[in-house]
């Protein structure tokens, strides 16, 4: 299940982290009052009950962060995440060891962890303080393995009520995009050799209003649909009115009526139309080999079928 965590604003959000500390570490877990709290909003003496492992307990003095975003689709790869450890919590992290007040130290976040950019913050961490116990639980984290089988936490903080039940055939999109990237020499070359290219063409006064009444933001329209993605919509074009790819051409019409139904159930659970797109292209390339190297065409094919008015309010 995938809790809307931004929905809860910062306090709630650093009481659901103390409170997984309390299962995790022990009843001894201090919450701090807000305000100036030198880098800590909560801090644990003693051995912790069961993290990392019930087996091989942290133990010492653990300090709490807890870093809350907006952002439903925020992420520790984040340049401004990355900006505040560095230049903020590291800081402080070094006062506090320096004082004997810290032995291992925990950030909870709301925020995508993105396994190479999160580890190298750890690691970064860890080298510029000397800590060794140092941990970053992102929202993946927090959602499958402290929130889920733990309903006296969903009730308490009435999480229940701010999931997204957002699923979907995330495996034919893969299958569509990776026979896309096999084709996509033969497509181009098709394209080039072709005396009169018909180029993907649209009324833009028409998808102004599309994107109004969808709450599409304008640069999200201008800086990544129209200047990134608009350039492959000839060759998505192309790739489903090939006749070898009858089968495939169901597989992306039966894809885009499932979405469509399903954004316009969920649409109250995004501010911004961009951040839906955001939301499958995680869903669906997150923890993916396969495609590796193809993520790009993902996003690329969502816009395509926004653009044909398959998914979100038509103009």
């Amino acid at each position: 299940m995938d809790y809307r965590l931004e929905m809860l604003n910062e306090s709630q959000f650093e009481s659901l982290a103390v409170a997984i500390c309390k299962n995790q570490l022990g009843i001894g877990i201090i919450a701090f009052a807000p305000g100036k709290d030198g880098g800590r909003d909560g801090k644990f003496t003693g051995t912790a009950t069961c993290y990392p492992s019930a087996t091989a307990p942290w133990q010492g003095k653990f300090i709490i962060q807890a870093k809350h975003t907006l952002s439903p689709v925020a992420s520790c790869a984040d340049s401004d995440f990355d900006k505040l450890i560095k230049k903020t919590e590291i800081p402080k992290i070094k006062k506090l060891k320096a004082a004997g007040d810290l032995d291992n130290y925990i950030i909870f976040t709301n925020r995508k962890y993105s396994g190479v950019s999160g580890e190298a913050l750890i690691k970064h961490i860890q080298k510029e303080t000397g800590l060794t116990n140092v941990a970053i639980i992102g929202k993946e984290t927090l959602n499958n393995v402290y929130i889920n089988n733990n309903r006296p936490l969903i009730k308490q903080f009435g999480l229940d009520k701010h999931h997204i039940p957002f699923d979907f055939s995330d495996e034919e999109i893969k299958q569509i995009i990776l026979a896309f990237r096999s084709q996509l020499g033969k497509i181009e070359s098709d394209l080039a050799q072709k005396v009169e290219q018909v180029r993907y063409d649209f009324d833009h006064l028409e998808k102004g209003e599309k994107n109004k009444k969808n709450k599409l933001g304008q640069d999200y329209y201008e800086n990544v649909i129209l200047a990134g993605s608009l350039m492959e919509f000839d060759k998505i074009q192309h790739f489903l009115d090939a006749a070898e790819n009858n089968e495939l051409k169901d597989f992306y019409f039966d894809i885009a009526t499932e979405l469509n139904q399903i954004i316009t159930l969920q649409r109250d659970n995004f501010a911004n139309f961009e951040e839906i797109f955001v939301y499958i292209y995680q869903r669906v390339c997150d923890g993916s080999i396969d495609l590796k190297g193809s993520k790009r065409h993902v996003l690329t094919f969502l816009h395509y079928i926004y653009m044909e008015c398959l998914i979100g309010i038509k103009s």
